[in-house]
């Protein structure tokens, strides 16, 4: 997401409850991961979360707090 003014997050999933979702970053690309945010969203409903203005990472990853089938789409601009 460096390098990029708007960063968008939707995420989706096909659970019959809600799922939350912890959004961890990389900063400095060495493999320290610092959670950004939890997510929580709620079942059958997309949630979409727009990153503050100015903030970068280097690497970007997801992880859900139960089994489910989820979509996590970014959008950089």
């Amino acid at each position: 997401m460096t390098g990029y003014d708007r960063k968008t997050l939707t995420l989706a999933h096909d659970a019959s409850t809600s799922v939350a979702f912890t959004v961890e970053v990389d900063f400095v690309r060495n493999g320290t991961w610092c959670t950004y945010q939890v997510m929580e969203v709620p079942a059958g409903r997309a949630l979409v979360h727009r990153f503050p203005d100015g903030y970068s990472a280097h690497w970007v990853r997801l992880r859900a707090d139960r089994d489910c089938r989820a979509t996590a789409r970014f959008a950089y601009e």
